[in-house]
């Protein structure tokens, strides 16, 4: 696969300031990022327990050249989605970038809403093609400047930890499964103290699964030849990707196929 080397020019797009009505005055033809369901929601803080588990609350609308699609960004995940702006900007030479977060109302596991995470790839007209995983992970809202990383800021790629000091012992929640040409998804929970990985819960998932099934993935505190059940975490990462071969250090690097799909919902830490 060839490699993209995409300039940095990422509009951080969409003004998101709430609109008073004013009566008895018509309102003028709202423009994106004022109409409702435009405004980021204001997620709960994310302290101990995954923040709206059931993926219902934080999504908002984003507009571009006439096309609407929902943006997925809690306090504790943040979807890919943002790479899909890229098109609006001018300077740039891509034909496609794919939206891999979906707010999907069909057949939820409860409530209204299921996550949807599909890989899909990215495609510039003079220089080739990059698979984008379906993935949500604890991103920064600047993480295009960080996957292009032409200042050098950040050698280490994509930042994909939040802090967090709690001692969760598992992470839990319900998946369905659609790989595409024996690709396969993943969970990954990983605790650090400053830069060590101190306890890890990882789970793959291969095969096609059709109807909502549980899962419950340990978190071991025993990690590269040590025992850390005393030490306290500093930060946590959680990336769910409905294709497991994939490379935050370097987005270019990732592996899968275009359709993998992955269903999520009702996700949480336990204790």
């Amino acid at each position: 696969m060839k490699k993209i080397l995409v300039p940095l020019m990422i509009a951080a797009a969409f003004a998101l300031a709430l609109v008073g009505c004013k009566e008895p005055e018509p309102e003028p033809t709202p423009t994106p990022g004022q109409e409702p369901g435009y405004v980021k929601p204001d997620c709960a803080p994310f302290t101990k327990q995954i923040v709206d588990g059931g993926f219902e609350d934080c999504w908002y609308k984003v507009k571009m050249n006439n096309e609407e699609y929902y943006e997925y960004q809690s306090s504790v995940f943040y979807s890919l989605n943002n790479l899909h702006a890229m098109l609006d900007v001018p300077s740039m030479m891509l034909t496609s970038s794919p939206i891999t977060a979906h707010r999907e109302t069909t057949d939820p596991h409860s409530g209204n809403v299921c996550l949807k995470l599909v890989t899909g790839e990215l495609t510039d007209q003079s220089k080739g093609r990059l698979l984008i995983p379906g993935a949500i992970a604890p991103l920064d809202e600047n993480f295009i400047d960080q996957f292009l990383n032409i200042s050098g800021n950040y050698p280490d790629g994509i930042n994909v930890k939040r802090a967090y000091t709690e001692k969760p012992t598992a992470f839990k929640g319900y998946f369905k499964y659609l790989p595409v040409n024996g690709d396969y998804g993943s969970i990954c929970v990983e605790l650090f103290n400053g830069s060590n990985v101190i306890a890890r819960g990882y789970q793959r998932f291969d095969s096609n699964v059709n109807a909502w099934t549980s899962f419950n993935i340990p978190i071991d505190y025993t990690v590269n030849g040590g025992n850390y059940s005393d030490a306290t975490p500093t930060h946590i990462s959680i990336i769910l990707s409905s294709s497991g071969a994939y490379n935050f250090a370097d987005l270019t690097n990732c592996q899968g196929e275009v359709g993998s799909t992955l269903w999520l919902d009702d996700v949480e830490l336990d204790f």
